[in-house]
């Protein structure tokens, strides 16, 4: 009888190890899913917010536009106001080309960078200034004559 109850405990083990493993996975598989959900949410409240800024930015756009050449109009002549106005936007297109990395690409790659993986981002920020402060302060050092 002894032998058969030590089989029957090994086996109750194996099938209890079996389901906790199972469940394990499973919440395991339901962090993950509701990781993503949070992460994609955010990334998605920041692509709308970018569209609507764009959006609101294209409308006072437009209405200053339109009330630039109607004062240029009245000083100048309409083929002067449309050319002055034209040279301002190309102006603005050209900076905004030129500064596009700055403006749009690292502020978004950071912002992101900062959603998907916010424990690696702090610690790198956190490298970057203090290798900034020893920078800076080996210049002030080497600047003095000791």
């Amino acid at each position: 009888m002894d032998i058969f109850g030590k089989f029957t405990k090994k086996s109750d083990r194996s099938e209890k190890t079996w389901k906790d493993t199972k469940t394990y996975f499973s919440q395991r598989y339901d962090l993950l899913k509701l990781e993503f959900l949070e992460k994609s949410t955010q990334l998605l409240s920041v692509i709308f917010s970018m569209l609507i800024v764009i959006v609101c930015a294209l409308v006072v756009l437009i209405y200053l536009s339109s009330a630039v050449i109607h004062w240029l109009t009245l000083a100048l002549n309409a083929a002067w106001a449309y050319t002055i106005l034209c040279a301002l936007f190309v102006g603005i297109i050209v900076f905004v080309l030129s500064k596009k990395d700055v403006l749009f690409v690292k502020p978004l790659i950071r912002k992101f960078s900062r959603i998907m993986y916010p424990d690696d981002v702090e610690e790198l920020e956190t490298e970057n200034v203090i290798k900034d402060v020893e920078d800076e302060y080996e210049t002030q050092k080497g600047g003095s004559h000791e």
